[in-house]
């Protein structure tokens, strides 16, 4: 009979031949392969070396995957983790491929672009101050009178020729259409001397938020006044009071006429320093008249106080 017929062994391969491929068309019928392309997928940096930063490279790629209908149907772009990975790479110009990392059953079909032009230099830091920025106006018959950022300084990293040129960072505030005074939380922008802003990828902030309070009032003549620091209590026995300083010494009060006219110095809500043997630090608001507004919320008061 020959090899083929010995054990039915022959048919028993070609039964099993005729199953899978009956399997796969089944499957494909009923669970066919599908399609997704994602867009402007943002592609992660990993293995920069200690004290290097990337200054420069493309932040996004085009992914284009293939999977069955049932996979695919859930995918989306946080499924696939998109990276360069320079653990080798060393300071200057180069380019690397791009990695895609993607769930189990799923295969990337096209990629756009597969390379990417990297540039990587030496790390630095600076602290820099907050400035703000404001978007519209109040509303009308009301005014900005004054921002308060906390902290008003934050600590930016990055590429060295990055750092080097920032000067400040910045945050938006909208003031569009407001009557009364207010608090958010705000992110900060960072900016170079010819305008571009630099990514949080590329230069990291730290804090990365800050709190602000502005203080809206009514458009009402403004009145520039001395700050008396109010102090209240005695140190303790064989001490005295050295000096008091306070921060700012001047404040832009507001109101109506007759609330503001009259007033050359203000002071600051009381400041105890009833048993005291070290110096006092503390932060105060300023005491003001009903119907007065200041545009300091927050006033710094130093009373050094020292042996008699």
């Amino acid at each position: 009979m020959g090899w083929f017929g010995k054990g039915d062994w022959g048919l028993k391969i070609l039964s099993v031949i005729l199953a899978v491929v009956l399997w796969v068309y089944v499957s494909n019928e009923l669970n066919p392969t599908k399609y997704k392309e994602f867009k402007a997928v943002p592609v992660e940096v990993k293995g920069v070396g200690q004290n290097l930063a990337v200054s420069e490279m493309p932040g996004t790629v085009n992914v284009r995957v293939q999977a069955n209908q049932n996979l695919i149907a859930d995918l989306d772009v946080r499924s696939i983790e998109v990276y360069v990975d320079l653990t080798r790479v060393k300071p200057g110009e180069t380019v690397v491929p791009v990695r895609v990392k993607a769930p189990t059953g799923v295969k990337v079909a096209d990629l756009r672009p597969r390379q990417m032009p990297v540039k990587i230099e030496s790390m630095a830091e600076k602290q820099v101050l907050v400035q703000a920025s404001y978007l519209n106006s109040p509303k009308e018959g009301y005014k900005l009178l004054a921002v308060k950022t906390k902290p008003d300084e934050v600590i930016i990293r990055g590429p060295k020729s990055v750092i080097d040129r920032v000067t400040a960072v910045s945050i938006d505030i909208q003031l569009k259409d407001r009557e009364k005074s207010f608090g958010e939380t705000l992110p900060i922008k960072v900016v170079d001397d010819t305008g571009n802003f630099r990514e949080e990828r590329f230069v990291t902030r730290t804090p990365s938020v800050v709190d602000v309070f502005i203080t809206i009032v009514p458009d009402l003549p403004v009145r520039k006044v001395k700050v008396n620091p109010q102090i209240t209590g005695t140190p303790a026995a064989g001490y005295t009071v050295l000096t008091t300083v306070i921060e700012p010494e001047e404040l832009n009060i507001t109101g109506e006429p007759e609330a503001i006219n009259g007033i050359d110095r203000v002071s600051t809500q009381p400041v105890n320093i009833s048993g005291a043997k070290e110096d006092v630090y503390t932060e105060v608001g300023p005491d003001l008249p009903q119907g007065v507004s200041a545009d300091r919320q927050s006033l710094r008061v130093l009373v050094k106080i020292g042996p008699d």
